[in-house]
């Protein structure tokens, strides 16, 4: 397993303003611009609409300036799990992640995990997602069935991993109402830990898998596949 990392560029930036009161402080700073509220701008939050509140519930709305556009900070950022602290001596704005959602978007489902908040991104896609550390890592994948059973399936990538790794146990795991096979094996370079879910749709599968190089794993790691798998859940 590679854990090289790769640069992810979006293909849209929006820059992102602190919302909530501004204190007196802040008159010597302050700069009148001439702006407009975009009524327009529309929100997706893990593939369902969102709604940008403040923190009394009050919707607000994205503000469009010079060609740019600006979104609340706090209301933006707590929704996707971040936290944001608010210095007003030094007028900071502190953003703190503990965690990351990943979610996997198909026609026939929608998908998620929760994963270390350290944990930068090598792979992105709709449906395929590797974030990772320089040591340790998640795969999160949505994978078509095509013309096979989900049998046929786990007894493909049961061959396959026993080609190039030694398997340390296999069992079946339900995750929520899922049903599952768990595979535990150890690569020349790595440690991985991975379940396959059957979908209740018959159209795909999901793959969770952690990763750690071989030299790092260790009684600090060895749960961080249970902590993943536990945050495992539909969105839609």
């Amino acid at each position: 397993m590679k854990f090289k990392k790769i640069a992810i560029v979006s293909s849209i930036t929006l820059a992102f303003i602190l919302g909530g009161s501004i204190g007196v402080k802040a008159d010597s700073v302050l700069e009148s611009i001439s702006a407009y509220l975009d009524h327009s701008i529309k929100i997706k939050l893990y593939g369902t609409d969102f709604a940008m509140k403040d923190s009394e519930g009050n919707k607000l709305e994205a503000i469009n300036y010079n060609g740019s556009t600006y979104l609340p900070l706090r209301s933006v950022a707590e929704a996707t799990g971040m936290k944001v602290k608010w210095e007003e001596e030094s007028r900071t704005a502190t953003l703190e992640k503990d965690s990351i959602v990943l979610a996997n978007s198909t026609d026939t489902s929608g998908v998620k995990i929760s994963v270390d908040g350290l944990w930068s991104p090598t792979y992105i896609t709709n449906v395929k997602k590797i974030y990772s550390n320089w040591y340790m890592g998640v795969l999160f994948e949505t994978t078509p069935i095509a013309d096979k059973t989900f049998k046929d399936i786990i007894s493909m990538k049961t061959q396959e991993i026993k080609k190039y790794s030694k398997i340390i146990e296999t069992k079946e795991m339900n995750v929520g109402e899922l049903k599952g096979t768990y595979i535990d094996y150890e690569e020349p370079d790595s440690r991985s830990k991975m379940v396959l879910l059957e979908s209740n749709n018959s159209k795909e599968y999901f793959t969770v898998q952690v990763f750690v190089e071989k030299s790092k794993y260790s009684d600090e790691n060895k749960d961080a596949f249970d902590q993943v798998i536990s945050t495992f859940g539909r969105y839609r």
